[in-house]
């Protein structure tokens, strides 16, 4: 019996992203940006290297004629002749609109990395946006989605 895909909850809390401090007042500000730790694990050797990050927000409220909030998965890759060294290594972008209702999906191709593997999961505020006129919006969750829990996922870096 296969699996279907699950998400996997990751980190969930409320974090302010833009230009208005205090807006949303019982959520941590972190002004234009934020990126979030998380070590994937390949529980099976044999599964597709891909899984699917799923970031959710709440009040994202993009203009239209402009890109949206950019999301960016970074891989930290360590360097085999610097072990106090890494090298970060962009796996795939999205752009998060109002459209999306709050909730975006970011398929990640994993092909080539070692695991444990380190990624850096951004998010950061439309600033094409004429400056006064950024979107205030809370990141409120991050999972992991991977088929038959091929990957799972810890937050923050751990070796």
């Amino acid at each position: 019996m296969a699996l279907s895909p699950q998400a996997e909850l990751v980190w969930q809390g409320r974090i302010h992203l833009g230009d208005e401090p205090g807006i949303h007042g019982n959520a941590a500000y972190s002004g234009l940006g934020v990126e979030l730790p998380l070590t994937l694990d390949k529980t099976d050797p044999t599964a597709a290297d891909t899984t699917t990050l799923v970031v959710r927000t709440r009040d994202v409220q993009t203009f239209q004629g402009y890109p949206g909030h950019l999301i960016t998965v970074t891989a930290y890759v360590p360097d085999p002749t610097d072990p106090n060294h890494s090298t970060p290594t962009v796996l795939a972008s999205e752009r998060l609109t109002s459209a999306d209702d709050n909730t975006k999906e970011v398929e990640v191709d994993l092909s080539g990395l070692t695991f444990p593997a380190f990624l850096g999961v951004r998010v950061a505020v439309d600033t094409e946006v004429p400056p006064g006129l950024y979107d205030d919006f809370l990141l409120v969750r991050l999972s992991n989605s991977a088929t038959d829990f091929a990957f799972v996922a810890t937050f923050g870096f751990r070796a």
